[in-house]
């Protein structure tokens, strides 16, 4: 009999840089979800990649403001969770845009 290995879903985590998404993003690479966080600042987001396996988890650039990021981060996703929020607004970071 032969097996056949499937590649395991990809879970696009909006947001998965931040305090709760870590979280998240945690518990989705324990469960073998491959992980993609989609952020503003990738450059700053290293700290998740340690949450998982090698390869694992990888953060990408996305603003949730601008459509083609999003479209071009939630490419080829199984499942898409949306952790993305502000505490109070500032500048340009409204409730109503966020």
């Amino acid at each position: 009999m032969t097996e056949i290995l499937q590649t395991p879903k990809l879970v696009v985590v909006f947001g998965g840089s931040g305090f709760v998404g870590r979280h998240v993003v945690r518990a989705l690479a324990k469960r073998g979800y491959r992980i993609r966080v989609a952020c503003r600042r990738p450059d700053l987001a290293g700290h998740v990649q340690p949450l998982g396996n090698v390869g694992q988890i990888q953060p990408v650039q996305a603003n949730v403001r601008v459509r083609w990021s999003v479209d071009r981060a939630v490419q080829g996703a199984d499942h898409v969770v949306n952790l993305v929020a502000i505490l109070h607004e500032t500048g340009r970071q409204k409730f109503g845009s966020v």
